[in-house]
């Protein structure tokens, strides 16, 4: 089943509640024991599958917007879609999340029939990875304008200014902030890594520019350009919007900020962002964490134009 195929921008909160639908249908076609397959804790349900089991719920924590089920409300599916689409209410593009949302469901019932049909244990890393990049892979041909753009991509900062570029790569209860650091030539000067013992993505993004500043004051660099491929915590370092989870690391961002001559926050593309993703996820399968030597580091994941 290809979950993604039942997205329509125009139309999201109807077609992931079909999306959950079309699961439970497929589903009893088959059913014969009524526990979850995943956890075995309880009775399967449309609602325990897809929002109360710890599998789903390690998938909804990864949001790159902070949100997932409350599950001890006794939510159902229509609940939770209807939480999503009344978003739109609070400045959030529902579009963008449906869309994670749709692959997030389709994820689960993936997981779920590769246990039942074929045994396999959940990869939590695998599945988090395939998360991302079908996420990456599908906005621009579902969600972007229509109109002819050109590719965006990495340039170097201009000269005395040092451009630090910073992600994270979330396991399942850890994750690893990186930051790559370019001079004007485009060269990289520095790389830090960090490890945090939590899953939160949009928590580890905001994470990873509070590393990127505290790596710029420790250089003794001026002029100062942060890039993140999270909207949201860019938007909130820059005063243009607001999320109390991550209101500790946006107050040290900007009060730190002020120790610079001139430091900018910019949202960037992740095709403007591969280097930092691709050693993020480079530090965190080969566990080393700390100011890393630029030899040490495969010189391939620094590229600027594709995931390694």
């Amino acid at each position: 089943m290809s979950g993604i195929s039942f997205f329509d921008g125009r139309n999201g909160s109807t077609n992931l509640m079909n999306e959950f639908r079309h699961c439970l249908w497929l589903w009893h076609l088959q059913i014969e024991d009524t526990s979850c397959p995943l956890c075995g804790v309880c009775e399967e349900s449309i609602e325990y599958l897809f929002l109360s089991c710890d599998v789903a719920l390690h998938f909804w924590h990864s949001s790159p917007w902070g949100i997932y089920p409350v599950c001890d409300t006794g939510i159902r599916a229509w609940d939770w879609v209807k939480f999503i689409w009344d978003l739109k209410y609070k400045g959030a593009s529902v579009d963008d999340i449906f869309l994670y949302a749709s692959i997030i469901v389709d994820t689960i019932w993936r997981v779920r029939n590769d246990k039942v049909h074929n045994n396999c244990l959940v990869d939590f890393n695998k599945y988090f990875d395939n998360i991302c990049t079908s996420y990456a892979d599908m906005y621009d041909s579902l969600l972007s304008s229509p109109t002819p753009v050109l590719k965006e991509a990495w340039s170097p900062p201009p000269l005395d200014w040092i451009k630090l570029n910073c992600d994270v790569k979330v396991g399942l209860e850890s994750m690893c902030i990186v930051v790559v650091v370019r001079n004007h030539l485009g060269r990289v000067i520095r790389v830090q890594a960090a490890r945090e013992d939590f899953s939160d993505a949009l928590c580890g993004e905001a994470a990873a520019c509070c590393l990127a500043v505290s790596v710029a004051l420790d250089i003794g660099s001026k002029y100062v350009i942060v890039e993140n491929d999270s909207r949201v915590v860019i938007d909130a370092i820059n005063g243009k919007g607001s999320r109390w989870a991550i209101e500790n690391y946006i107050s040290f961002c900007t009060k730190s900020s002020l120790s610079f001559s001139s430091c900018c926050f910019s949202y960037v593309s992740r095709t403007c962002n591969f280097a930092a993703h691709n050693v993020a996820r480079w530090a965190f399968t080969h566990h080393v964490f700390g100011s890393l030597p630029v030899s040490s580091i495969p010189e391939t994941l620094f590229c600027n134009d594709r995931e390694v």
